[in-house]
């Protein structure tokens, strides 16, 4: 079962029932286990869920609705009428059913606001610690293992994946690189590509589109930090995000990103070949 497959079931997922006991959802849970992003995603639809269930359970039907009802259906020579006023009482600014709807109405669109509002304004810094963790924690670190950087980014391409990027310098294209994974963020599709380092360590570096991000980093200044106890350094260029994530005493990011090493002709010129 890929990710996708487990969102979209997890997406009618009820806990605490029957569906943990399902061979699907038992599956897709598992899933959801050993992958952080899809675990994240999963705690934010339970809240949602959970949220919706709490809002519902407050609004209570009037008292007097199931006599109205019932009345209603006793008056068997006007059935008509009777439906009328039942439904003009419904509607009336002094029907208890009209305030209860209303009630319902904003609850809802409460909760429609908090659901959008992290995809409407993603924070970078969320983004690195989700992207950190990816690297750092999962087995499957890579989708290709392939040290051609042509292949790879032809290979990104055809997965939808960012391939319009420039590359520092110190990477040198095809020097040191080790493969790349294809990893999903509020929808969008980053790249990621991963560089040996002479044996002494690793970067992996992340490729998104900047138009998510309210707060990307600034164009051409690496911002320089620490996300989850390692080190990343962090910009944006022509409508570009990246970040790049430092394994090992050998990556040392503040060298591999040094002025006069971040503008390579060489990528961009394999990065024109590339671009659709």
């Amino acid at each position: 079962m890929s990710r996708e497959e487990a969102r979209l079931l997890l997406q009618v997922y009820r806990p605490g029932g029957r569906d943990a006991e399902d061979p699907q959802f038992a599956e897709a849970l598992t899933l959801a286990a050993r992958d952080p992003e899809l675990a994240a995603w999963l705690a934010e639809r339970l809240k949602f869920d959970a949220l919706v269930s709490d809002g519902l359970r407050q609004v209570r039907a009037p008292a007097r609705l199931k006599a109205e009802i019932l009345a209603s259906g006793r008056k068997e020579k006007a059935p008509a009428l009777g439906i009328l006023i039942w439904w003009q009482n419904l509607i009336s600014f002094r029907s208890p059913v009209t305030w209860a709807m209303a009630a319902l109405v904003l609850i809802l669109t409460g909760l429609v606001v908090f659901w959008k509002s992290p995809e409407d304004g993603a924070r970078f810094a969320d983004y690195s610690a989700q992207m950190v963790n990816a690297a750092v924690n999962d087995a499957h670190h890579l989708d290709v293992e392939n040290q051609d950087i042509k292949q790879v980014i032809a290979w990104l391409s055809d997965h939808h994946g960012e391939n319009k990027f420039i590359l520092p310098t110190a990477l040198n294209g095809s020097n040191g690189l080790m493969g790349c994974r294809m990893l999903d963020w509020h929808g969008q599709k980053v790249s990621m590509l991963c560089y040996g380092l002479n044996g002494a360590g690793h970067v992996d570096l992340f490729v998104a589109g900047a138009k998510v991000f309210h707060d990307a980093p600034p164009v051409d200044q690496p911002q320089f930090a620490s996300s989850g106890g390692m080190p990343t350094a962090s910009w944006s260029h022509d409508g570009v995000v990246y970040l790049m994530v430092g394994h090992g005493a050998g990556a040392d990011l503040r060298k591999l990103l040094q002025p006069e090493t971040t503008a390579s002709e060489e990528m961009k010129s394999v990065s024109q070949t590339f671009r659709l």
